[in-house]
């Protein structure tokens, strides 16, 4: 009889333990679900390498993901409000900012009533601006992977991926310069404000008498 008591005991211990550990294993498992699938993702789809670190999967960058600008100037580039034109390529001559303090302004789209008040930070002749924040006010679709300090911004036919203290995008799957390094502060990615407008098919510029930066959209010839 006691023998049976004992046996019951160990099984039920057994038993508790096991779902005790099932519990843990699922909690872990949550805890970076979004980041996992998304490099799952790409991982599978070979576009780019990926590294187990700490049993998270880490976005890498080759050691060459980096450009360089010095001694390079762009001469069909005119070095005069460069800051809110991305060209793809290289850049060295910029042209003076309106304004050169750190403050709050507002980000709009012409013709539509969805202001975005954020902090501007003028850095490097670039005005950085929260490339999720900026993403969703134009339509797209933001994702930041807080561990690996990467941005994910998605259209129907835009990709770019985005991190911090890089000064590359991988922009539809074309590794392309940025004019200056992105840097990661409060959840999101700094990024150039031409980089996310023009990338998602905006210009963009300044209005002093608002304190806000217009946003209208690119038009084909």
């Amino acid at each position: 009889m006691d023998f049976k008591k004992i046996a019951l005991s160990a099984t039920t211990l057994l038993l508790v333990g096991t779902l005790s550990n099932g519990l843990l294993v699922k909690a872990d498992d949550d805890e970076d679900d979004d980041e996992h699938k998304f490099h799952e993702e790409y991982h599978d789809d070979d576009k780019y390498e990926y590294e187990d670190d700490d049993e998270e999967y880490e976005y890498e960058y080759e050691e060459d993901d980096e450009y360089e600008y010095d001694n390079y100037t762009d001469p069909t580039v005119s070095t005069q409000d460069t800051w809110n034109i991305w060209t793809r390529t290289m850049m060295v001559q910029k042209g003076e900012l309106p304004f050169n303090e750190s403050k709050n302004v507002t980000l709009t789209v012409e013709n539509e009533n969805n202001p975005l008040s954020f902090y501007v930070i003028p850095r490097d002749r670039e005005f950085f601006v929260p490339g999720k924040a900026v993403a969703e006010t134009l339509g797209a679709k933001a994702t930041v992977y807080n561990t690996s300090k990467i941005l994910e911004v998605t259209t129907d036919n835009t990709e770019m991926i985005l991190r911090a203290d890089k000064n590359v995008a991988y922009d539809n799957n074309l590794k392309t310069p940025l004019p200056s390094v992105a840097f990661y502060m409060n959840n999101d990615i700094y990024i150039p404000i031409s980089v996310i407008t023009n990338a998602l098919g905006y210009s963009v510029e300044w209005q002093a008498e608002n304190n806000t930066f217009i946003c209208r959209p690119l038009t084909s010839n």
